[in-house]
C-alpha cells in the first residue's frame, strides 16, 4: 500500500473507532461505561492519531499534485474527526 492512500483506510476505520467509542461510553443505572474507561480512551488516542495522520499525508500529497475532489473531502473529513477525537477525548475524561 502506498502512503497517499492512507486516508482512504482511515476515514472508515475512525468512524468504526467513533461508533464504538459512542456507544461504549453510554453510562448504565449503576453509573458505569459499557466499555472500560481506559479502554475508551486508548481507542479515542489511537483513532486521533490515525486520522491526524491521514490529514497530514493528504494536504502533503494535495500541496504536490493538487486538489482532487475525493481526495481533499476524504483529507477534509479526517481532520474533521481529528478535531471530534480531541473534545470526545475531553469529554471522556473524568473531572
Amino acid at each position: 500500500m502506498q502512503k497517499i492512500h492512507f486516508p482512504y483506510l482511515a476515514l472508515p476505520l475512525a468512524l468504526i473507532f467513533m461508533l464504538i467509542i459512542t456507544i461504549g461510553s453510554e453510562i448504565n443505572a449503576a453509573g458505569i461505561t459499557r466499555i472500560p474507561l481506559l479502554s475508551l480512551l486508548i481507542m479515542n488516542e489511537f483513532a486521533f492519531f490515525i486520522t491526524a495522520a491521514a490529514t497530514y499525508i493528504g494536504i502533503k500529497h494535495i500541496q504536490n499534485t493538487g486538489l482532487q475532489t475525493l481526495y481533499g473531502t476524504t483529507t477534509i473529513l479526517c481532520f474533521a474527526l481529528t478535531v471530534s477525537f480531541i473534545f470526545l477525548g475531553l469529554k471522556l475524561w473524568p473531572a
